[in-house]
């Protein structure tokens, strides 16, 4: 312990320790990027990413701003990609049906080099948690923030994909981060730095938007009747900083779009959301203000609002609702979170309470600037419609890591012997929440009954977004099965594999071999690919027969092998009759 605090003295060393832990996430997010099949969204983020390059249009798919995606196809300018010849079509789907057609034999090599991009900006994210972490409260802290950040299943699943949620989380801690700078200090130096970051998290995902109340509150909270700070500035002075720093956010904002279709009076809209609905309804006169937004950037959030609005059909613990369950994070970070993290943040709450008057960091400002965003974050998520996934809220991660890093610099095992110890059997046990690589996307915890039973928890994006594809070509080539029915929860068409298949029938179990995805094997409505690429429109529970029976294997933990006899198909007609008469088994 003492040669490893003399290592973290010097910088050389403090550096070569996050360098190695960074490296090591970096390489176990290669090796999950090589292997995982393209994911559900990810489908369409890397070509319209490509396209947009290309033609400098941001209108292909306007769910998503353009910096991400463009980011992530920049490698394949290097390269003999080729975007296919799509049409605009309201099915994002399109355009990856279009870019693999253009790309039979490569694509998927163009999808790693996407995915890598994403991980460049996971360990920049961890370099930046190192440094936030060391400013706030030592190099020890920083080391566990960072070993917190590259050892979780979570993080890493998202840093090998081609997807928003790593950037946009990277992009919550930056501009954070620089809010903090520019609430302590109040340069213009800090004023600019923080007005870049927010306008380039404008640009990755619309969730971004709720970074504007964040640094607001975090001003307060750090600034009000803090006697340590002692503030030699105007009124003046300060509205000119935070003016600076909210019209270069805009600024940055229009430079992504190339300042598209700009400063356009609200007349010009139709919106649909109910919150932006109300700006059509304004007087005449007040709809000839120009909107300094790029009209892509507003559309898409208007259409983006639209849909978290409507009716969704949401699973939880063997539950569906179509307004979504007000618990459901809650319950996903129960499920998701490895039970060390779970215990550290325990320890780090009774730690911010009990000793913030021992130790000059564990100050209650720093807490609320912490928390901050895990609450707004957190409780806009729970209040919305369309829960798919614990991704919508892993901007909250880096903030948990945050709370639990002050631990490191609290371990005496002379005065506080059970204490440290606790701390760090917990830190050494975390490597074992990655021994499911490179399936990390499907992580459950130990208590929750692992990846194996996820599905009776949740599914979707936090178990079953179409990544193990690869997994049922190999087990239907080693296993020489030609005779396949196949239900697959994902956008690329089984077929592009060489996957031959039908379609199971709706609601009629037969004998025969199917894979079933477990989204679908738990009831969720969805539109299925056929072995011609054209789709089905699979009813609610359309499928959940299977869960009458046991599965013969299971790939990756997403899909679902089964074989049935005419015997299996009897016995389950049987039980229908008793149960529809009434008599239980």
């Amino acid at each position: 312990m003492a040669s490893f605090q003399n290592l973290l003295q010097t910088s050389k060393g403090f550096w070569s320790i996050i360098a190695s832990m960074l490296l090591i996430q970096f390489c176990l997010g290669l090796y999950s990027a090589q292997k995982l099949t393209v994911t559900h969204d990810e489908y369409w983020h890397l070509p319209v990413g490509l396209l947009s390059l290309k033609t400098g249009k941001f209108d292909y798919d306007r769910l998503n701003p353009p910096l991400i995606r463009t980011w992530s196809a920049i490698p394949l300018l290097f390269t003999s990609a080729q975007t296919g010849s799509p049409p605009h079509s309201s099915d994002p789907a399109d355009y990856g049906d279009a870019f693999v057609r253009a790309n039979p034999e490569s694509y998927h090599h163009y999808y790693v080099l996407g995915r890598c991009s994403i991980l460049f900006l996971s360990v920049i994210s961890g370099i930046l948690l190192a440094i936030w972490a060391r400013e706030l409260f030592g190099t020890s802290a920083a080391c566990l923030a960072v070993f917190l950040w590259s050892m979780s299943p979570n993080i890493l699943a998202n840093a090998a994909l081609g997807t928003q949620d790593l950037a946009i989380t990277g992009f919550f801690l930056a501009t954070v981060f620089c809010g903090w700078k520019f609430s302590n200090h109040l340069s213009w130096k800090w004023a600019v730095f923080t007005g870049v970051a927010l306008g380039l998290a404008q640009l990755t995902k619309f969730t971004a938007i709720l970074l504007i109340p964040i640094l607001i509150i975090q001003w307060f909270l750090i600034r009000y009747k803090n006697t340590e700070i002692k503030s030699e500035f105007s009124q003046k002075m300060i509205l000119a900083r935070w003016l600076t720093l909210l019209l270069l956010s805009c600024f940055v904002l229009n430079v992504g779009f190339l300042f598209q279709d700009t400063i356009q009076p609200i007349s010009n809209y139709q919106f649909q959301s109910s919150e932006l609905k109300t700006l059509n309804e304004l007087p005449a006169l007040l709809q000839n203000i120009p909107l300094p937004i790029p009209r892509d950037y507003l559309m898409g959030f208007d259409l983006q609002r639209f849909i978290m609005q409507q009716d969704h059909p949401t699973y939880l613990n063997n539950q569906w609702e179509l307004h979504g369950f007000r618990s459901y994070y809650l319950y996903a970070l129960f499920y998701k979170l490895p039970h060390s993290v779970q215990f550290l943040l325990l320890l780090a709450i009774y730690q911010w309470f009990k000793l913030r008057n021992q130790y000059s960091y564990l100050k209650l400002r720093t807490l609320g600037m912490l928390i901050t965003p895990v609450i707004l974050l957190m409780l806009i998520a729970s209040f919305s419609n369309n829960q798919l996934g614990v991704r919508y809220i892993l901007p909250v991660f880096p903030f948990f890591f945050l709370l639990i890093a002050p631990l490191a610099e609290n371990l005496d095992f002379n005065q506080r012997k059970l204490f440290s110890y606790l701390v760090i059997v917990a830190i050494i046990s975390l490597p074992l929440s990655l021994r499911f690589a490179p399936a990390h996307l499907a992580y459950f915890n130990e208590l929750s009954g692992g990846p194996e039973n996820g599905d009776l928890h949740l599914i979707d994006s936090n178990l079953d977004w179409g990544q193990d594809l690869y997994h049922l070509k190999e087990y239907l080539r080693d296993n020489q099965i030609d005779d396949l029915k196949l239900a697959y929860f994902g956008t690329i068409p089984p077929s592009t594999l060489g996957i031959k298949y039908n379609l199971p029938l709706d609601f009629i179990p037969e004998p025969g071999r199917y894979a079933i995805s477990a989204s679908i094997l738990q009831g969720r409505p969805y539109s299925i690919r056929k072995q011609d690429g054209s789709r089905h429109n699979l009813g609610a529970d359309a499928l959940g027969f299977f869960r009458f029976f046991e599965p013969k294997a299971q790939l990756g933990y997403s899909i679902n092998l089964y074989e049935l006899s005419p015997q299996d198909v009897i016995r389950w007609q049987t039980a229908v009759n008793r149960a529809n008469r009434g008599l239980f088994p």
